[in-house]
């Protein structure tokens, strides 16, 4: 029989493959009840296991938690914790994150994005036909752009984009008494600015991130997250690595073709 680790190594390197085609994924992450199997969706997740500790005092938080899926396999590793989403589109919380918080008293669900300030911004939607790939949401569109590019080079000429006005706020000016421990950021090129509006969360509290890589901003983030040090999971070993430059764009990156289990995630970890 297979064991645990071989199984994971087969997984990951399907739902890359499903990934590249936005059909078939939107029909999965839709219906993520009945797929079970995929959670949790990343693979770098499992290192949270490291890294978090699984209290149900201690509060995970999910930005650009799109369809709550990382929050479902937050709970598919085991954890407890209390968590907190935040997502802007407003379909997505009707429609998914409401029903998923009145099956999980701990979760709580905020409708609107995070961000270094308060204002309002526009946000980019890309659709396929009358169908959203709501999962590529973006406060920055030529990011956006590039994105569909690398993961439908294909298809990109069927892509329309279409933008809307969205609350943003900054963590930090939020009237609350959230103590984050754990904080997992995906928000499609927007992450560092995410970074900036918990400054003061940060000395308070000095939580765990858990980015999405991205060369186009990884460096300001390496900067604001001065007292941390970056991590990466390696599933093969089961254990958190410590980063090195060498790494980046090799065993690290978005999508890699030549690697389906390239690190998409770093874990920063503070000192």
């Amino acid at each position: 029989m297979l064991n645990h680790n071989i199984l994971n190594l087969i997984k990951y390197r399907v739902v890359r493959i499903i990934e590249s085609n936005p059909s078939i994924n939107l029909i999965i992450y839709n219906n993520i009840r009945y797929f079970k199997f995929f959670l949790p969706h990343e693979k770098d997740y499992l290192g949270m296991k490291k890294v978090c500790k699984n209290k149900t005092n201690l509060t995970v938080i999910d930005i650009g938690a799109n369809l709550g899926i990382s929050t479902l396999g937050f709970r598919s590793m085991g954890f407890k914790n209390k968590i907190i989403i935040f997502e802007p589109n407003k379909e997505i919380y009707k429609k998914y994150l409401l029903p998923l918080s009145k099956r999980d008293k701990n979760i709580k669900i905020n409708n609107f994005a995070l961000g270094h300030k308060n204002e309002k911004k526009k946000f980019y939607l890309p659709y396929i036909g009358n169908k959203s790939i709501h999962y590529f949401g973006s406060f920055d569109k030529s990011y956006l752009i590039n994105s569909l590019k690398i993961t439908f080079p294909n298809l990109i000429k069927k892509i329309k984009i279409k933008e809307k006005k969205t609350e943003v706020l900054s963590f930090d000016n939020l009237k609350t008494d959230i103590k984050p421990h754990f904080v997992k950021i995906d928000v499609e090129g927007y992450d560092h600015n995410v970074i900036k509006g918990f400054s003061k969360s940060i000395k308070k509290h000095k939580p765990i991130f858990l980015v999405e890589y991205n060369k186009e901003n990884y460096d300001k983030i390496v900067k604001i997250l001065k007292g941390y040090q970056s991590f990466f999971y390696d599933i093969k070993s089961d254990k958190l690595i410590k980063l090195k430059k060498k790494y980046l764009n090799n065993k690290i990156a978005r999508t890699n073709k030549k690697n389906l289990l390239s690190i998409r995630n770093i874990y920063f970890v503070p000192n």
